[in-house]
């Protein structure tokens, strides 16, 4: 093998070669400082918990959570840039560029954690989102049918996932990119539809839920809290579902790269987002300010109450009462 010709880099080859050198290092770099950002304002507004003796061991568990998510994050930043400075540096030369060489490394030991590493960020990402589902609908008698399809897209994803560790551990590269191509289609699919299923699941409870407040009690601010978390979702999963349904399309087109290996921190900053919002309190905030909703309570009685602020409108009441399918509806939202 020569490898002192320089190889010729044209097309896609051109592009997928750039591209194999931004991604890992500037974009993944930026992006996972977005996600270390949010992952100190998250553990910053957790500190209130700690103090408070109910709430200290679900905080201790969503901070251990959000760690390993973070620490998977971190190493998968650390391999892909490692490798890509190899390529680039020593292997410049390397039979169809540097990005051939990228490819020809995915049986290497430190290619197969990172990308067991991008399996754990899937797996406990998309756990989290079924979680919330399952929080919301539990008080109705549709939450075993409404989880099971959530449920079942998560463990195909696991199964997808661990046939490829499997490959890339017993069978050459070629023979990998060559078995996995449709099984790669049927994951991305799989985890796009678990993010907007769950997304679309817990919205549509939730605006049930709200119109259903607003035609008991009218315009009471005790309802506005369910669109509040409904947008919050929207808008912190909006990217990420963008970003997996790009990659679907472009699956066998160079730029896959930027997609492909930017997703796991776009995943990280949709979770963090929603963590942190919750967590500050940011999730209930009204377009109006603190006059609109300033706070709420719930416990695991029967029964369950909303507190409402000073600024409430709801007639000179400042407590609504709800049922336990209201209060499960609004505890997803305390599960950061």
């Amino acid at each position: 093998m020569d490898n002192t010709a320089t190889p010729i880099l044209e097309g896609e080859l051109l592009l997928g070669t750039q591209l194999e050198l931004v991604t890992p290092t500037t974009v993944a770099g930026t992006f996972y400082g977005i996600a270390f950002t949010l992952f100190c304002l998250y553990v910053d507004s957790l500190a209130s918990q700690f103090r408070d003796e109910d709430r200290k061991r679900r905080a201790k568990f969503m901070l251990g959570y959000s760690s390993i998510i973070m620490l998977c994050g971190l190493y998968s930043l650390v391999s892909n840039a490692w490798i890509t400075q190899d390529a680039y540096i020593k292997h410049g030369n390397y039979p169809g560029g540097p990005y051939f060489y990228v490819l020809a490394t995915f049986h290497a030991p430190v290619m197969i954690a990172a990308f067991t590493c991008q399996i754990v960020i899937d797996i406990l990402t998309s756990a989290i989102q079924i979680w919330r589902v399952w929080v919301i609908w539990s008080a109705t008698r549709y939450a075993k049918p409404v989880i099971v399809l959530p449920v079942l897209c998560l463990l195909a994803l696991a199964a997808l996932d661990l046939r490829t560790i499997i490959l890339q551990t017993t069978l050459p590269v070629a023979d990998v990119l060559r078995l996995d191509r449709k099984a790669e289609l049927a994951k991305v699919a799989i985890q796009g539809t678990t993010t907007i299923l769950c997304t679309v699941l817990i919205s549509l409870f939730l605006t049930f839920q709200h119109w259903r407040q607003r035609k008991l009690i009218g315009e009471a601010n005790g309802s506005a809290g369910y669109m509040k978390i409904v947008a919050m979702l929207i808008e912190s999963y909006a990217l990420e579902s963008i970003w997996i349904l790009t990659q679907t399309i472009v699956l066998f087109h160079p730029v896959l790269a930027f997609f492909a290996e930017s997703r796991p921190y776009i995943q990280i900053i949709a979770y963090l987002l929603v963590q942190y919002r919750v967590a500050s309190g940011k999730a209930y905030e009204s377009q109006r300010g603190q006059s609109i909703l300033s706070s709420m309570h719930w416990n695991q009685s029967n029964r369950a109450t909303i507190q409402l602020g000073e600024g409430s409108e709801v007639n000179g009441d400042s407590h609504l009462s709800l049922k336990p399918v209201e209060a499960n509806a609004l505890y997803v939202s305390n599960m950061g």
